[in-house]
This record gives C-alpha cells, structure tokens and sequence, in this order.
C-alpha cells in the first residue's frame, strides 16, 4: 500500500467513512478547511489551496463538473495532509490547481492526484462495488467503469484510472 493510500484510508477510518459516495467536502470541513466554490473565469485553474498559521482555505472552480469539484476538493485535502508542513512555513501559500496538475509532472502533485483517487475510490470499497456489479451480470469494461464511477460519483476516466492501477484492468 502506498504512503498515499494508506494516509487516505486512515483519514477514511478516523471520521468513519465506509460508504460511497465519500463525502469530501464535509471531510474537508471536518479537517478544519472551509471550501469555497467559485466560479474561475478565463483560465483553467480547477482549484487551490491557501494555508497559513490560521488555517486552510479550499478554493473551487464552480465552472466545473461537480465531479471534478469533488476531485479538486479530495487533491486539496491530500496536500493538507501530507505536504501540510511545507504549506504552513510561510506567512500564506497559495497553490492553484490547473489542467497540468492532472499530467503530475511534479512529485507533490502525483501524490495529491494518489491522495485522491485514494480518498474518493477507497481500495476496500471498490473491491466491494466491483463484486456486486459483476454478481449483478455487468458485462464489459465500459459499463463496469461506468456503473462503479456513478456509484463513488467521479469521472469514468477517474475511475479507469483508479482500476488499472490497483491492477484491475490492462491499460
């Protein structure tokens, strides 16, 4: 289990979350950020994270699906929990989020993104949904994904991702 993972799934255990959909924004709220839902015009910036010796600030673009308001929301929340001390050594930091964050060309932002597909498609639950859907004779990849994503209420390529990296399905 990765460093990303495992955070996830603790913080997943501490407020008692063992259902899906996970509801972030209350699990943000209940770490002590407020969210903020925005609309971000004229640029791709999906989100952001102001942080400073008084707390946490979750910034989200309104503009964008609610998916990926909750998946910006559960990436925020992954650099709360596992780069908070590099936020909090400066008065404010702001970090935005944009449509390069996805690519993960930097080591904090991959482990955000695992953070995230970790928090929203806890590893448990999506074993647990998979199960039920193929008892339940879904048949194919496509409706597989699309079933599991509408049921932890993320994107089918969220989801997609997510399988072939917990080795469920080939690339």
């Amino acid at each position: 289990m990765s460093d990303a993972e495992a955070r996830a799934q603790r913080l997943l255990d501490k407020h008692h979350f063992v259902t899906a959909p996970i509801p972030v924004q209350k699990l943000a709220e209940l770490e002590g950020a407020v969210v903020v839902h925005q609309r971000f015009d004229g640029n791709s910036t999906s989100g952001f994270m102001l942080a400073d010796g008084s707390g946490v600030v979750i910034g989200v673009n309104s503009a964008t699906s609610k998916r990926r308001q909750r998946f910006t929301i559960a990436h925020e929340i992954g650099h709360m929990v596992m780069h908070r001390s590099d936020s909090l050594m400066v008065d404010s930091v702001i970090q935005f989020r944009d449509d390069l964050s996805s690519l993960g060309t930097n080591t904090n932002e991959r482990e955000a993104n695992a953070f995230a597909a970790s928090l929203l498609m806890p590893l448990k639950l999506v074993v647990k949904h998979m199960a039920r859907a193929l008892d339940a004779g879904v048949d194919g990849r496509d409706e597989l994904i699309s079933r599991l994503a509408a049921e932890f209420d993320v994107s089918s390529e969220a989801m997609s991702y997510r399988l072939i990296n917990l080795g469920v399905l080939r690339a």
